[in-house]
């Protein structure tokens, strides 16, 4: 038997394997210089093992956190030769939302014992909160009468959202979970950015009232002032998220027309960093509609572009599953099948289904929570959770796609809830199952870089501080390094009073612009654009009925709509991720500016951390965190702005336009070749030339603004920094403040190591 010992901590991104007791290393399977994510080398990991000793059996004993002990399982079952692997290790392994919790604790140590101002003022706390309690964004995507506004209303415990044709939301729904909260608060904005209502109390009707006001067709105000977007802050009763605050996105599906701001942000959550949640419903009774099949691809492409977290933030929701009777041949591990083949058609392999009664969950939860129903609801759909209970083959929690996790907690709640009836058709509707997973989802992977960020958002502070109060400490009895210390703080001031560095760095960071490389990938995007539309475009062919000719150009406006809204998300993301790369550099001239303050200076201790102390590392977080939180959520908006009237949607044809006839026989033919050539092909260019001329507008406008914001934050440094040099001279020419210092650098320096010693352990799991 092969024994082997394997850990993973994903907080800093080490592994460590022991086979037979000596020291092993697989860098082909989890990375060289990057360690890659448990997740993605779980199943090479067991095929190496077998490859490199050659045994039949295997004993494998983690140690981690339980999200990629369960990553390990999961591969195991999954591996042609699981019986000969035995996996033990779930007494090793800890939670990530337990370490987030004591993260805080710490936090909170830090906030009322430090001697440091700087660890307690707004700024750190702010950065700490930004990195640790993000909002956590699930768009609920579906088409139209699959049961979507239900399904959130269900997952909400009331009838808020309008549960009708998703085609008549005007206005973008953000759900914000507020634990406790007995009743909803909302706030609507506008398209111009402003705050234009407030409710204290949400409610059902107050939505349809912001829906009808917001509708382009009935709108006759400034187009600025009409209602864009809803946030609206209360319990998402279902789900544990008390380590984020999870956001619900009402989000209308590809076929709705009315509202392309809504596609355009479903397209752009595919393309996130964080990687957010999509719910896709499907109408289980109506699984295959053309209105799928843009964002279906888009999806799979999202899929595969990283790993098993790329899969499993993916659901797509079954619903009305409780339409279907076995009686008559209607079963619902058939359904199963064909929701799968049909995705499969569309390049999605293995995908998470959840089959649910939403209705029902709807309802049920209404009634426990004490919540009006309609006669309807009360007289015909609430007695029927009785077969919820009764028929097999509506418990709906068997057939979800859950981790055996998941499924203990369910076995668990449905153990709990043997004595009420409604609590246990609850769980069988299905709703259950899809909240578990949610909350699964953000234990696995959100939190997890929660605890780094946190951590890392006053760690290089601590360490700085340190250095700071050591080298000082130095100080104590040395009469010539006092002096030492004299001199290059004269050296730093007199490096200080040449300005001609500081006008150098200013004038640098003025220059520096992101212009020519945006071109270069706006290239790439369009190329592929273009490429996908000439597919589309080769459909039309020949010579074909007026009534034909319109049904294909109605088609193909409709494609290129969704692809207009895929290339904008696209656009929007390299916007925002250009911008950042670009503070990146400015962040570095800011780190060489401090370098050159101290570069004439020689002598054995780090002077830059030992006179500026925390001033001394500039970190790209600490100097953007403010400038993210007020521009980068509204990168593109002038780009949202145009897109309605000008280039966004450049087929603004009537179809009498289009048609160009031919007489043949007497019957009105129409040549699609013709119009092709004529009239589509050019408007294409020229959408794609207006895409790069709005973008790169676009981002020389934030550019601007983000050089101006950098050289504020550059004159706050320099002020900064004049500062901690005049308070460290006066120290050490002044006896008296000298020894004071060193007396209270002893007790920071027993504080410092005490808290360092606390977030190594807890990242060392």
């Amino acid at each position: 038997m092969t024994k082997v010992n394997l850990s993973y901590n994903p907080f800093l991104s080490e592994v460590a394997l022991e086979v037979n007791g000596a020291k092993a290393n697989m860098p082909q399977v989890w990375g060289e210089k990057k360690i890659d994510e448990l997740g993605n080398w779980a199943s090479d990991f067991y095929d190496e093992l077998e490859r490199k000793y050659n045994d039949s059996e295997y004993e494998i004993n983690f140690k981690g956190i339980m999200r990629d002990y369960e990553f390990l399982e999961d591969a195991l079952k999954a591996h042609k030769n699981s019986s000969s692997f035995s996996l033990t290790g779930t007494e090793n392994c800890v939670y990530a939302k337990d370490q987030l919790e004591k993260l805080k604790i710490i936090f909170a140590e830090i906030q009322a014992t430090s001697p440091y101002e700087q660890l307690k003022n707004d700024e750190i706390k702010n950065h700490f909160l930004m990195a640790t309690s993000n909002d956590f964004e699930i768009a609920v995507v579906a088409t139209m009468s699959s049961g979507k506004s239900t399904l959130i209303n269900a997952m909400l415990g009331r009838e808020l959202l309008p549960a009708r044709n998703e085609a008549t939301t005007a206005t973008i729904a953000k759900i914000y979970d507020e634990d406790g909260m007995t009743n909803f608060t909302a706030k609507v904005i506008s398209v111009g950015g402003k705050d234009i209502q407030k409710f204290d109390n949400f409610t059902l009707a107050d939505m349809d009232a912001v829906n009808t006001a917001g509708n382009s067709d009935k709108y006759d105000g400034d187009p600025n002032d009409k209602p864009s977007t809803v946030e609206i802050h209360g319990d998402i009763v279902g789900i544990d998220s008390s380590n984020m605050r999870l956001v619900l996105s009402d989000t209308p599906g590809p076929n709705n027309s009315r509202t392309q701001e809504h596609k355009e942000h479903t397209y752009s959550l595919l393309l996130k960093e964080y990687k957010p949640m999509i719910l896709y419903v499907l109408n289980a009774t109506q699984i295959a509609t053309n209105d799928d099949n843009a964002l279906l691809k888009s999806v799979a492409e999202a899929m595969k572009a990283g790993g098993r977290q790329s899969n499993e933030r993916f659901m797509f929701i079954l619903n009305k599953a409780d339409a279907f009777d076995p009686g008559k041949g209607e079963e619902l591990e058939n359904v199963i099948k064909t929701v799968k083949e049909y995705l499969a058609k569309h390049d999605i392999f293995e995908p998470r289904i959840f089959p649910v009664s939403a209705i029902m969950a709807k309802v049920i939860r209404q009634y426990i929570n004490k919540d009006t129903l309609t006669e309807t609801e009360e007289d015909e759909i609430l007695p029927k959770h009785t077969s919820f209970i009764k028929r097999e083959y509506k418990h709906f929690e068997k057939y979800a796609s859950l981790s055996n996790y998941c499924k203990n907690l369910q076995d668990e709640m449905l153990e709990k809830a043997k004595d009420n009836p409604y609590k246990k058709a609850l769980i069988h509707t299905g709703i259950v199952s899809i909240e578990l997973a949610i909350a699964e989802y953000i234990s696995k992977y959100a939190l997890p870089k929660k605890v780094n960020e946190g951590v890392a958002s006053f760690k290089e502070k601590l360490d700085n501080l340190g250095v700071e109060a050591d080298e000082i400490d130095k100080l104590k009895g040395n009469q010539k390094a006092i002096e030492e210390r004299i001199k290059n703080i004269e050296i730093i001031q007199k490096e200080l009073a040449n300005s001609d560095k500081a006008k150098k760095i200013k004038t640098q960071v003025e220059e520096i612009s992101l212009q020519d490389r945006l071109r270069d990938e706006l290239a790439v995007i369009s190329s592929k654009f273009v490429g996908d539309l000439i597919n589309e475009l080769d459909k039309l062919i020949g010579n074909v009925t007026v009534e034909e000719a319109n049904a294909k150009i109605e088609e193909f406006k409709k494609v290129l709509n969704d692809s207009s809204c895929e290339l904008k998300a696209q656009i929007s993301n390299l916007l925002e991720t250009g911008i950042k790369k670009q503070a990146d550099k400015y962040v570095e001239e800011y780190r060489k500016y401090v370098e050159s303050l101290v570069g004439n200076v020689n002598f054995e201790m780090n002077v830059a951390t030992a006179i500026l102390g925390d001033l001394s590392d500039i970190s790209t977080s600490d100097i953007i965190s403010d400038y993210k939180t007020e521009s980068f959520e509204r990168v593109g908006s002038h780009i949202e702005e145009v897109s309605d009237s000008t280039w966004w949607n450049p087929f603004s044809w009537g179809d009498t336009k289009l048609i160009m006839v031919d007489d043949h026989d007497y019957v009105d033919r129409v040549n699609l070749e013709a119009i092709k050539e004529a009239e589509i092909s050019p408007m294409i260019e020229k959408f794609v030339d207006n895409n790069r001329k709005a973008v790169l507008e676009e981002a020389l406008e934030q550019e601007n603004k983000l050089k101006e914001f950098f050289l504020e934050e550059f004159d706050k440094l320099e002020r900064k920094i004049k500062e901690k040099i005049k308070e460290q001279e006066e120290i050490v020419r002044d006896k008296e403040k000298l020894e004071a210092k060193l007396a209270e650098n002893e007790k920071n320096l027993a504080w410092i190591r005490d808290i360092k010693t606390k977030l190594d352990n807890l990242l060392s799991i």
